[in-house]
């Protein structure tokens, strides 16, 4: 009888460890939070831009599973504000093994105002089975640009190519833009010039016109042109006075091709 049980109990132990041999082997550990490195976020972004402009950010995101292992990084951002009308980041969503993004973000249509541009982030393991969330905000003003144009006229036969436009604002250079102007016509360009703060008083806004192939030459022998405007009491009655909203300059270039004279074939 003895033996008879002893043989019992052999045969159930043998057959649970054949039942929990299969089903440990089968067991995938599950990391803890704690056992990944946080994840980190960071936009490089300017500081302000005008209403309604586009501006480039990069978007970063390190650490969590992805970063200490290999997995994904994946994102998605929104923007917060008074009033977002006509808003946007492109694209708004995102994944990449690298954690690097670039973000095109248009500003409001209205200003001033401070928008805050939300960021969720999301670090997860090749496997999908861990995942690590953050999120930050960040905050860029959006501000009344002033706005400088200038219409460049081509008087002459010739196509005007790669011509050279630079935009300064008291000797500070702002923006060089490079540009064609078919023969006979007209070209409009501009920059908007922004600013968190101004000081009152006189500034000169500066505009030049450069052709790099020599063939151009100025009607007037000149390719710089300069308008002063005013930030508070206006001390010019020639001068502009700067006030809340957008302020329009035109500049007017003229651009006239000479014809170069051949060379006469002289008479054996």
């Amino acid at each position: 009888m003895t033996g008879l049980r002893a043989a019992r109990a052999l045969l159930m132990l043998a057959l649970a460890f054949s039942i929990a041999l299969p089903i440990a082997s089968v067991t995938h550990p599950i990391h803890d939070a704690a056992a990944w490195s946080g994840v980190s976020i960071d936009l490089d972004h300017p500081a302000y831009a005008a209403k309604g402009q586009v501006v480039k950010c990069v978007l970063t995101v390190e650490g969590g599973p992805a970063g200490d292992s290999v997995g994904n990084f994946s994102y998605k951002a929104e923007i917060a504000g008074t009033n977002t009308t006509g808003s946007a980041v492109n694209p708004s969503t995102g994944a990449s093994a690298t954690g690097v993004f670039v973000l095109n973000v248009t500003m409001p249509k209205s200003a001033p105002q401070t928008i805050k541009i939300k960021i969720n982030a999301t670090s997860k393991d090749s496997a999908g089975s861990d995942l690590i969330t953050a999120e930050r905000e960040f905050s860029m003003k959006v501000v009344d640009p002033v706005v400088i144009r200038a219409t460049v006229f081509n008087n002459g036969p010739v196509d005007a190519e790669n011509v050279t436009a630079r935009f300064y604002a008291d000797s500070e250079l702002l923006e060089t833009r490079i540009f064609n102007v078919l023969a006979n016509s007209s070209r409009q360009i501009e920059y908007n010039w922004t600013f968190l703060d101004i000081k009152k008083g006189k500034h000169v806004i500066t505009v030049t016109v450069d052709d790099p192939n020599n063939i151009a030459e100025f009607s007037d022998g000149n390719n710089v042109f300069s308008r002063t405007v005013y930030v508070g009491k206006q001390g010019n009655p020639a001068g502009a006075v700067l006030t809340i909203g957008v302020i329009i300059m035109s500049v007017m270039v003229a651009l006239m091709y000479m014809s170069k004279p051949q060379s006469r074939k002289k008479k054996p």
